[in-house]
């Protein structure tokens, strides 16, 4: 009887191994077993380089008592396809604003076989014309294992985010003018003074006007304004705006109902003159000879008298019919006294017209009037006319 059969070898693991380049390799080895001897030992020879990349074959040799050899082989393969590892300097989404500088931090990139590896980079980011830009970092092994990696740049526009509305004055006279600066901050942090596309809000709206950045003062009266850019709404700049003609500042407008609503209505100098007539009067007769305005104005306050107390018609009448008397001596008589003529039309009619200007008021005049009927006054003189006009008329002399 003799033995012939050798063991049959049964390898632990699969026969075909591969590997990623410096991977570990585990042995795990292989069992044989022999029909006489049972369980023999197995012998493994050939060796593994995972360092470098190729196949490599281990054997596993067995043998019985009676000298029967069995050979079995696993074959392993070592491969590097693992591509580098790239990893971006800085963000990988970035914001800029238009005109603000770019700083490219570039990557690094790692291999797990070559250790550091360059990294190349195309694209562009142009930061003076909004749009996304992409930069595109690649990295390429020595087995030509590639990998890439992006970073997004965003150019945006900077946006209106407050305005600061200031002017050269804050007092003005009507007709003069200011110079108004508006700035405009934005989001990137940074200001600029505006010259176009800018609107304001005015109130009352007529009373200035606004061409470019010059603001012209139309109205007396407090005036308030703002600008506006889009949806940026500035600081409110409040504006005092008086009316001076020839040196007298005029009153402002009064409330036409408030004025109205008593017999004497406003006046809110004191000067004994209601505020929209003697606006009135400064506005009729400003662009001729000042005595015109000194006698309007007698005339206002003599018909003032008249609303307050018209039952002493009689007692008030010389100071009511002063201005007329000035008038007609300006008209006529001062040629006669080495005087000038200075005045050519009836001044008291048009004022009395503004004064008595409502139902109340004109049934005043007409009270004041019927207890005038039936008396007999006597005119005064012209040499006497001219101490009549209640003002200095001095300054009026040849």
């Amino acid at each position: 009887v003799i033995d012939v059969t050798p063991p049959v070898i049964t390898l632990n693991g699969e026969t075909s191994v591969t590997l990623e380049q410096n991977a570990p390799y585990s042995e795990l080895g292989a069992t044989a077993q022999d029909a006489v001897d049972g369980n023999v030992s197995v012998i493994i020879s050939g060796t593994v380089d995972t360092g470098t990349i190729g196949n490599y074959t281990v054997m596993y040799t067995a043998q019985d008592s009676a000298g029967n050899e069995a050979n079995i082989t696993r074959s392993i393969t070592v491969i590097d396809v693992t591509p580098p590892v790239i990893t971006l300097n800085g963000e990988a989404d970035i914001r800029l604003f238009v005109g603000s500088d770019y700083v490219e931090l570039g990557a690094t990139a790692q291999d797990g076989v070559d250790g550091n590896v360059s990294v190349a980079m195309s694209g562009t980011v142009d930061t003076s014309t909004a749009g996304t830009y992409v930069i595109t970092y690649t990295a390429r092994d020595s087995v030509g294992n590639e990998s890439s990696i992006t970073r997004t740049v965003t150019v945006v526009v900077p946006v209106l985010t407050s305005l600061t509305l200031s002017s050269s004055t804050t007092t003005l006279n009507v007709g003069e003018t200011a110079e108004l600066t508006v700035m405009g901050t934005y989001s990137n942090n940074t200001s600029k003074t505006l010259t176009q596309g800018i609107a304001y809000v005015i109130i009352p709206s007529n009373s200035v006007e606004v061409n470019g950045t010059v603001l012209t003062a139309r109205k007396d009266g407090n005036v308030t304004v703002q600008a506006k850019v889009g949806n940026a709404l500035s600081n409110i700049v409040n504006l005092n705006i008086t009316w001076v003609v020839n040196g007298h500042v005029l009153p402002p407008e009064p409330d036409k109902v408030l004025n109205n609503s008593t017999l004497l209505g406003i006046d809110s100098n004191n000067n004994g003159v209601r505020d929209d007539v003697e606006r009135w009067i400064y506005q009729n007769y400003k662009d001729k000879h000042p005595i015109h305005i000194d006698i309007a104005m007698q005339a206002a306050r003599g018909f003032k008298l008249v609303l307050e107390t018209p039952e002493r018609a009689k007692e008030i009448r010389g100071e009511v019919n002063g201005a007329l008397f000035c008038t007609s001596y300006y008209k006529f008589g001062a040629q006669l006294f080495n005087d000038s003529i200075l005045v050519h039309e009836r001044i008291d009619a048009p004022v009395m017209s503004k004064y008595f200007n409502t139902k109340e008021r004109n049934n005043i005049y007409w009270q004041y009037d019927t207890l005038l009927s039936g008396g007999v006054y006597p005119l005064p003189e012209y040499d006497k006319r001219k101490s009549l006009c209640d003002f200095n008329t001095s300054k009026y002399d040849k």
